[in-house]
């Protein structure tokens, strides 16, 4: 089979991924790995519907589910459905989830057994294997020997959020709704970039937009419909910051809290947020913080900008180092998280010294 393939001896990303979807569904085994689990799925999805005839996935589409560990799997078995022809589809499709395969060490991959790595390497041409990986390393081995003998390995990291703003327009498009700039940008940063995230939130969007007749998809309407905004909420507890008032600031944090976010998590959030309006500060303009590959958006960044002008350099510089004392704190037991936070709230309120 891997004669007439062309070998991609690399990680593809999404784009790649598609355009040799599109030359053809034809290789014995494809590997996907990376953090956005969505795109993930629809590659699956993908490829399971282009393979195996409707009706027909019960006998000719097999799973086996691993725990990241190559011992999980019962090699066995798994040989034997590679060497089995499908029953009623023309392909056969094996998935294989987690199986930690492509992160073995070199003696690891020794280890395993000869009739299974023989088989991965000789897939029928009926046969093909959907690896769903949650970590897998470009110098595996195994991957670099099935990649020779046609695989095609996929990394699908978090898209961007200039890739993701066009995707949403383009599912609210297929709607014959109009999402603002500000709307989109906003509900891609409550998601932290997770396409089944805003996937999700736009199910809901859609039925109110359905419901009510509104054609245009506003701020208002992401506030309204969707998950709260983390990142707007830690805008406002550095906003209460920046004007020194401890009141208000522990009032942000403790509607935090109440929400059950981690302390550690509105601790790390915190310091970004101030590494950010570090960089902000001396960048100044908002075009300037996206040139400078800080944020893709045009709405986070014009926030960035806002909020840094009401900082000094020094002050910002305060509240990293008092980010990273509280972070000491908790690790050496000497606070928990939730007075380690509040000290560093208070401190972060006073002037710099």
């Amino acid at each position: 089979m891997s004669g007439a393939l062309p070998i991609i001896d690399k990680w593809a990303d999404y784009r790649e991924a598609n355009r040799d979807l599109s030359r053809g569904i034809d290789r014995p085994a494809y590997i996907l790995a990376g953090e956005e689990v969505f795109l993930v799925r629809q590659i699956r999805g993908r490829l399971t519907d282009s393979l195996v005839t409707p009706g027909s996935e019960m006998m000719d589409s097999v799973t086996f589910n691993g725990d990241g560990k190559p011992a999980s799997l019962d090699a066995e078995k798994l040989a034997a459905e590679i060497a089995t022809p499908p029953f009623l589809s023309e392909h056969k499709v094996i998935t294989l989830i987690n199986t930690g395969l492509f992160t073995l060490t070199k003696a690891g991959e020794e280890s395993l057994s000869d009739n299974l790595t023989r088989a991965f390497l000789a897939i029928p041409d009926r046969c093909h294997l959907i690896f769903m990986e949650e970590s897998a390393k470009a110098t595996s081995g195994l991957m670099k020997k099935m990649r020779k003998a046609g695989a095609l390995a996929v990394k699908l990291e978090l898209q961007t959020e200039g890739e993701l703003q066009k995707w949403v327009s383009g599912l609210c498009h297929r709607e014959g709704l109009r999402i603002t700039r500000e709307a989109a940008d906003s509900l891609i940063l409550r998601c932290a970039r997770s396409m089944s995230d805003i996937f999700g939130e736009l199910a809901t969007v859609f039925l109110y937009s359905a419901y009510t007749g509104k054609k245009e998809i506003s701020l208002s309407d992401i506030d309204f419909l969707c998950r709260e905004d983390l990142t707007g909420k830690i805008f406002d507890l550095t906003d209460a910051i920046a004007a020194g008032r401890a009141d208000r600031a522990l009032e942000r944090l403790g509607i935090l809290l109440a929400r059950r976010e981690a302390p550690l998590y509105i601790q790390t959030m915190l310091a970004r947020q101030a590494r950010d309006l570090l960089a902000a500060r001396e960048l100044g303009t908002s075009d300037r913080i996206m040139a400078s590959g800080l944020t893709a958006s045009s709405f986070f960044a014009g926030k960035l900008a806002q909020q840094a002008r009401r900082f000094s350099i020094r002050k910002l510089e305060s509240m990293l180092e008092s980010c990273f004392q509280a972070d000491m704190a908790v690790k050496t037991g000497r606070l928990d998280g939730e007075d380690a936070l509040a000290i560093l709230v208070i401190r972060a309120c006073q002037p710099a010294g």
